[in-house]
This record gives structure tokens, sequence and C-alpha cells, in this order.
């Protein structure tokens, strides 16, 4: 199959598996918070303040927080005691990794409506060869606003790129959408 979930970065050997290179188009799919927006889509108001935590008892660290958190002085990396001393009052939620990697696995079933060759290599990304998509789906134009229409609607945030092949694809994802 198309999809790897070794999770130890991108191995060009890899892509023998799949059509000849020049004629491919890939997708990077960043999700930048996505252990925050898989804890968002299940509470009945995302807009209350709410921090992921993580690290020992004895130090417990902000991992990620939602944007009214952060409208409010909470950032990521700041200790819990610190967090509490700017606002007293906000949700936590135990970071959960498991859960992490569920809701990607989650995704890369959901990438495979638009793509047979879909890659988990990197944290929190979909690397998806879409040429034959675009014969399918119509232009990119077009693919994109369905792709992010229903990422929207799954409750994911996002950051897309279309590169010539899947390395610069992923790295321009660091810095466009």
């Amino acid at each position: 199959g198309g999809c790897s979930s070794a999770g130890v970065g991108w191995r060009p050997r890899g892509l023998s598996a799949f059509p000849s290179e020049a004629a491919m188009r890939w997708l990077c799919i960043l999700f930048p918070q996505l252990a925050l927006d898989a804890v968002l889509r299940s509470r009945d108001d995302p807009t209350v303040p709410l921090a992921l935590l993580s690290g020992p008892p004895q130090r417990r660290v902000l991992q990620a927080v939602n944007e009214s958190a952060r409208a409010q002085g909470l950032r990521s990396g700041q200790s819990l005691t610190q967090a509490r001393t700017l606002l007293e009052y906000f949700d936590t939620v135990e970071h959960d990794p498991a859960q992490t990697e569920h809701w990607q696995q989650f995704l890369a079933s959901w990438a495979y409506g638009f793509s047979g060759h879909v890659s988990l290599d990197f944290p929190r990304t979909l690397l998806l060869e879409v040429a034959s998509s675009l014969r399918l789906f119509g232009p990119w134009p077009e693919l994109e606003q369905r792709l992010r229409a229903e990422l929207q609607a799954l409750g994911f945030q996002h950051r897309l790129v279309l590169a010539p092949n899947p390395l610069a694809a992923r790295v321009l994802t660091n810095v466009a959408d």
C-alpha cells in the first residue's frame, strides 16, 4: 500500500511503489494543532479557554492552548503555575499522544478518498500524490476548495501546499499555505 506510518522520516526508496515522479503532484496537509483540534471536536463550547497539559506532575506544562486561552495570555510552553497566575479559571485536558495518532490515522483514512497514495511519514502531516486526483476531481482550485471545506467541517485547522515532490511540499507547509 501507499500508506506508511513508520514515523521515522521520509525514505526516498519508498517512492518506487508510486507512479513515475515526472507525472506526480504532491499535496502536503499539515495539521498545526492536531492534538488540540482533536480535543476541541468533542467540546460543547470550543470558545471556553482550554489548555492541553503535559509533563510530570511536579512540572505541568501547557502543551497547546485554544484561541480564547491565547487571547487571555496563555501560551504553549508555560508552566501550569504561571498560567494560573494569568488566568485563574480555564479548562485543562491531559495531552494524549495515542489520541493524536488515532486522529492522524483517521485523517489518513479520509485522505484515501482523494488519493490511493497517502503517506504518514511526518508527524501531524499527510502527503498525498494527487496527479490522478486532479483528473478525477477537477483542477487544483476545485480540489483545494473541496479539501478545505471537508477539513473545516471535520474541525481540523490545516495548511495545504502542492509541489512536484513530497519533500518540497512538506518543507513549504512550514512557511506557506
